[in-house]
């Protein structure tokens, strides 16, 4: 099982529920220190062995190929695209995309697309967001670099994409036998959630759910028998849930090609890595 962004949150929450069920977890990192923090604490808590450290920056698309290019595993079983960030100030990558669109979406779709040979029967998971359902896809907002920026809004729109993408990707995927599903995990008492969002943490922190509550769908699309086969769904709370709350926020097929090839493009012309460099500690 592999599980970016899963350090703290939701991710080690993931990432913790299925070492405690016996399964071989990689965890994916963007800081190495904070990593292997996470991977001990697993490893403590769940008395598992098979918890392996990968630093991998899922906004680097050359750090995604390197990942790849070194991951011996034959087979992926469950792939849970769960890291997330919502910036600040606008932020732009050595590809030219800004930073949620990088991280929420052409990297997941890089991942997905480079471990493809290992991932025939996988259980492939989205962790997206309720802010999603303010957003309609609007590719041009997303892939525009001027003006001024909102990260909020950047983060809800690229969820948006993130359960468009799901969608597509569970099609493109059939043929292998591998599904894929997005869900949205509630208001979870995350750090993210708390530097991001800080007045909102604030009024809310003793209301919102806990990681592990937020995590459990995730958990449970992974692993539960009742969701064998069930592709190209949204869920919450171990249901599916509409995509769409706001007759003004669905997307058309034009945007939704758009949004795949622009994701196939940056696949296709992203860094390719000169030699093997792994960055796995156990």
């Amino acid at each position: 099982c592999i599980v970016t962004g899963a350090n703290s949150g939701l991710g080690f929450e993931v990432a913790r529920g299925l070492a405690m069920r016996g399964a071989a977890v990689h965890m994916l990192c963007r800081n190495a220190e904070r990593g292997a923090a996470a991977q001990r604490n697993i490893i403590a808590q769940a008395a598992a062995t098979e918890v392996q450290l990968h630093v991998v920056d899922l906004s680097d698309l050359g750090s995604l190929r390197r990942f790849a290019e070194s991951f011996a595993a034959p087979r992926v079983h469950v792939l849970v695209h769960n890291a997330g960030l919502l910036p600040l100030q606008r932020e732009i990558t050595e590809e030219g995309l800004e930073l949620t669109v990088a991280t929420h979406l052409v990297g997941p779709f890089l991942l997905t697309r480079l471990l493809r040979p290992k991932l025939p029967g996988a259980r492939v998971i989205f962790v997206s967001s309720g802010g999603m359902y303010a957003k309609r896809l609007d590719v041009d907002a997303m892939m525009s670099n001027d003006g001024d920026y909102d990260g909020v809004a950047a983060y809800a729109m690229t969820k948006r994409g993130q359960v468009v993408l799901s969608e597509l990707l569970a099609q493109d995927l059939s043929d292998i036998g591998a599904t894929v599903n997005a869900m949205h995990p509630g208001w979870a008492a995350t750090k993210g959630v708390e530097h991001s969002l800080p007045r909102f943490w604030k009024m809310m922190r003793n209301r919102l759910r806990t990681p592990a509550e937020g995590a459990d769908t995730v958990l449970w699309l992974a692993i539960a028998e009742r969701v064998a086969g069930e592709s190209g769904k949204f869920w919450f709370d171990r249901r599916a849930a509409p995509t769409h709350l706001l007759r003004r926020t669905r997307d058309n097929q034009q945007e939704r090609k758009r949004l795949w090839q622009i994701c196939e493009t940056f696949a296709r012309d992203s860094p390719r890595p000169a030699k093997k460099t792994s960055s796995t500690t156990r």
